[in-house]
């Protein structure tokens, strides 16, 4: 289950969730040649890509993004489980691919730890 805020959020399918570590810091080359790294921060980023979602499963995101505050988000599935982890929402690339009397959407959620 994954689960943003107060609303569980659909399960990405296969090859569309990814996590990216996002470092803080400097790289300096000494005098004799070496290499120096001085991390400040390290931080985890949270990519969901959804396509054909109905109306409410992004009403339910709309609402967790438009609080515009941090929220939580965990993930508790059998093979992997993220404890909740505070983050800013971003969404983006929201298509719509469908017309007719149902729209379904696309789009990618970005959630980026706040530490």
């Amino acid at each position: 289950m994954y689960t943003l805020g107060t609303h569980t959020l659909p399960r990405p399918k296969p090859g569309n969730f990814k996590r990216t570590q996002i470092e803080s810091g400097a790289s300096f080359n000494t005098l004799d040649g070496t290499t120096k790294r001085d991390i400040i921060n390290r931080k985890e980023q949270f990519v969901l890509s959804y396509q054909m979602l109905t109306r409410d499963e992004v009403a339910d995101i709309l609402s967790e993004y438009n609080d515009q505050t941090t929220k939580n988000f965990t993930v508790d599935e059998t093979n992997l489980s993220i404890p909740a982890t505070e983050v800013h929402i971003v969404l983006s690339n929201r298509q719509y691919l469908t017309a007719g009397n149902e729209y379904r959407e696309n789009l990618v959620l970005i959630l980026t730890e706040v530490k």
